[in-house]
């Protein structure tokens, strides 16, 4: 049987998942594959990084991701990583906003940006009484005539008040996309508030008529993000990558390997290496960042690398600090805060990571992390270190009282890699999906399409595997 040859480019948590759904499938179905990934750098990962360094476990990119979401879960069930994963301590569960310089925890109950019940209205101190006025309001607001897609911040000005906008959204959504909420789609970001609101009429009737099963039952339990969902391995992010490189032992793995181009050759592919190197292909998955995917595009499908070109990216940084426990004068209930960037020198939030969870840090420290950039503080991440260290340690001066020497630093920046989501941002990718479509074996994933967090990437990427191998029939 002539093996089928499969090259994915790029070796971060998309291009690991799909090569790994690709070996899993060819192990089920016989299909005769020839794995092969890809990777520009020296390392696999992407932007998911862990450091071990004088007793403390920094995650310089994603510390957790999300159980609710279930393909995170599953993929980790099947590399036998389920054991390993571990919850945030249950106890602090509760997220806070910096607000006019004072840390305001989000009350329970509270799903996002919309309480599920009355009482979780009546105790959100971020609100004015005014504020709350307009959000019960909510119900009696005619549902938009138009089904077309509208900013974050049209959809919440308009059903909760600029209130919830300012004060609640911007920080909470807006950190999440690290996006100006004027512009962030929310048929891409908010697709469960902007269905409640075709179907039902109003977000808040929704959510108390039980419509939204689920949601309320996670909002009784936490506030915000819902920390209690997240999960992580217990020795960091980076074991995700370590066990999903070795699990699958037939799949070339090929780091320092940056591709320049794929072009169209016969019923295949051929994909163009740096000095003049080509390796011929049967299909490609290019798991790469909008620009780069544009790039490689551009002679084959000229209209979607157009598209693709169209996507903004956003650059962030990530400020581990350690401190000792006894140069910590409070430390607020919670996992950490947002925050306004605008507000905070470019810091989008600060996670409490030894108090998100067990063994971050030597019992005598604390560890913290913040994050810097974004859409609402343009540049900030490409700062010297010495001002974004500057700028971290004046918040947390101001917020948590902390005035001493931090005893560790790191600093990792991520230059251009937090797509946004703009109005339209799904009607762009449907246009994308189509004329690639029209080229048999050749799939696109990523966090640039529908969903940047970790969960929809290995979604993502398992999908456009699975799309690979319906078609391998016609693969020669």
């Amino acid at each position: 049987m002539n093996k089928k040859r499969v090259i994915v480019i790029g070796g971060g948590i998309s291009g690991l998942t799909a090569a790994h759904r690709l070996w899993e499938l060819d192990r089920e179905r016989r299909l005769g594959l020839q794995i092969t990934l890809l990777e520009a750098r020296d390392r696999l990962g992407g932007l998911i990084e862990t450091q071990l360094r004088d007793g403390f476990l920094l995650e310089n990119g994603p510390d957790a991701f999300l159980a609710e979401r279930p393909w995170a879960l599953s993929l980790c069930r099947r590399i036998g990583l389920e054991d390993e994963l571990i919850q945030p301590q249950a106890e602090r569960r509760r997220s806070l906003i910096l607000h006019h310089g004072k840390l305001i925890p989000m009350p329970q109950g509270f799903y996002m940006i919309a309480p599920t019940h009355p009482k979780a209205l009546s105790d959100c101190s971020l609100l004015s009484f005014l504020g709350k006025l307009r959000v019960r309001f909510e119900r009696f607001i005619p549902p938009r005539a138009s089904d077309a897609d509208e900013s974050v911040a049209s959809f919440v000005r308009r059903r909760f008040g600029r209130e919830v906008l300012d004060r609640i959204a911007q920080p909470m959504i807006g950190g999440i996309y690290t996006a100006d909420l004027e512009k962030l789609s929310v048929t891409a970001a908010l697709p469960r508030f902007h269905e409640m609101e075709r179907k039902h009429g109003s977000v808040l009737r929704a959510l108390s008529n039980g419509s939204a099963g689920e949601v309320v039952a996670d909002a009784e339990k936490a506030s915000g993000p819902r920390y209690g969902l997240f999960l992580a391995p217990r020795a960091g992010m980076s074991r995700l990558v370590e066990v999903l490189a070795r699990k699958m032992l037939e799949v070339e793995l090929k780091t320092n390997s940056p591709v320049e181009g794929i072009e169209r050759k016969g019923k295949g592919w051929m994909v163009c290496l740096r000095q003049g190197h080509t390796l011929q292909a049967d299909a490609v998955c290019v798991a790469l960042p909008a620009p780069q995917a544009s790039a490689l595009l551009k002679r084959v499908a000229p209209a979607s690398a157009e598209e693709l070109a169209g996507i903004p990216y956003e650059s962030v940084a990530t400020v581990n600090m350690a401190f000792r426990r006894e140069d910590l004068p409070i430390l607020p209930e919670g996992f950490g805060f947002v925050a306004h960037p605008g507000q905070a020198g470019g810091v989008v939030g600060c996670t409490f990571s030894s108090v998100k969870f067990t063994r971050r840090a030597p019992e005598d420290s604390v560890l913290l992390r913040a994050f810097v950039g974004g859409a609402m503080a343009p540049g900030a991440a490409d700062q010297d270190n010495e001002k974004l260290q500057s700028n971290v340690r004046e918040l947390l001066k101001k917020t948590l009282e902390i005035r001493a020497v931090p005893r560790l630093v790191v600093i990792r920046r991520h230059p251009g890699s937090m797509p946004q989501y703009h109005v339209g941002h799904l009607e762009r990718v449907q246009r994308i999906e189509r004329e690639t479509a029209k080229f048999p074996g050749l799939t696109l994933t990523g966090n640039a399409y529908h969903g940047v967090g970790i969960p929809d990437c290995i979604h993502q990427a398992e999908s456009a595997a699975e799309r690979i191998c319906q078609g391998s029939e016609r693969l020669i």
